[in-house]
């Protein structure tokens, strides 16, 4: 009974710890979003990423890399612009740019693991959109540009999606600092708050009870604990912010740091839900690239990365 209530003590104690560390970080990253949410006009997205040309691809991995939007909210507007006439290889860059990385997720990564460890992140994120584009660009050769959606709306049928608004409502500064201050530390917060919440606690469990030197032996140096930690991160819904503590104890026990990179990667971008969706709205061999440049891909960039001892 006194080993159990020791244990509980230690698991509370290491996650009091984390909530330390990560506190100030999540609030200066939920002001940020917020921020960007009410001074940036929301049709900006679709204005740009509704275009058929390759700047419509840098301009959805520049958004996509700075807004904050987990991949339950990135889906249906990526599937919206797709179905609205947005290119293939636009709504794919979106879809994978967003819910890896944002203006929020960099100021935490880089507050918990480093600067070093948040722009390697990006990069990484950039290099699989390219590859990703790459692959659209070879396989769907010769399709027709227009989404089935597109065709069939332009034929007269009906179809089932919403289109996308390019009205925008005026408001006032005062209305706006409002507005930031509600998206950012109540929107968001009760969006993935329950999961940052259990990221700390996983933290705390993992730094309570796991032997470090089980984490070394399993999840040391080499390729091995890459492909681990992708496959268990791929079909899981993971957030890239509340998964941040769980990753940060990892590695302080001995997890190889570019294991931890990839779970961050492939952890918020692909699960089974966002798979299954694509596979309907897209196609299935859409959904195929998708998955696969992601796993691939991480894997690939991440290893090339450990084998320079960068990070």
């Amino acid at each position: 009974m006194f080993e159990v209530a020791e244990l509980i003590v230690s698991i509370l104690t290491y996650t009091w710890e984390f909530v330390k560390k990560a506190a100030p970080w999540l609030l200066l990253g939920f002001l940020f979003a917020g921020l960007l949410k009410a001074f940036v006009p929301s049709d900006i997205i679709s204005r740009y990423l509704g275009k058929r040309s390759f700047s419509s691809v840098l301009i959805a991995t520049f958004i996509g890399l700075i807004i904050p939007l987990c991949s339950c909210g990135v889906l249906p507007l990526a599937i919206s612009l797709y179905k609205s006439g947005a290119s293939r290889a636009s709504a794919l860059a979106f879809l994978i740019a967003t819910p890896a990385t944002s203006i929020t997720a960099v100021i935490v990564t880089a507050g918990m693991l480093g600067w070093k460890f948040a722009l390697l992140k990006i990069l990484i994120v950039v290099a699989i959109v390219a590859s990703a584009v790459v692959l659209v660009q070879i396989l769907f050769r010769g399709e027709s540009p227009i989404s089935p959606a597109v065709k069939r709306h332009n034929l007269g049928l009906k179809v089932s999606y919403t289109p996308v608004s390019y009205t925008s409502v005026s408001y006032t500064f005062i209305d706006k600092i409002k507005r930031a201050f509600r998206y950012g530390f109540i929107e968001m917060v009760d969006d993935m708050g329950l999961y940052i919440i259990i990221g700390l606690f996983a933290a705390g469990v993992v730094s309570a009870v796991v032997p470090p030197d089980m984490i070394e032996r399993y999840l040391g140096e080499g390729l091995i604990p890459l492909i681990i930690m992708v496959l268990v991160g791929a079909p899981m819904y993971i957030c890239a912010i509340g998964s941040l503590p769980f990753v940060y104890a990892m590695i302080e026990a001995g997890m190889n740091p570019h294991a931890g990179l990839v779970f961050l990667i492939v952890g918020p971008v692909t699960n089974l839900a966002m798979f299954l969706v694509v596979a309907k709205s897209m196609g299935k061999k859409t959904a195929a690239v998708y998955v696969g440049s992601v796993i691939v891909f991480s894997i690939l960039f991440t290893y090339l990365i450990s084998l320079s001892e960068w990070l």
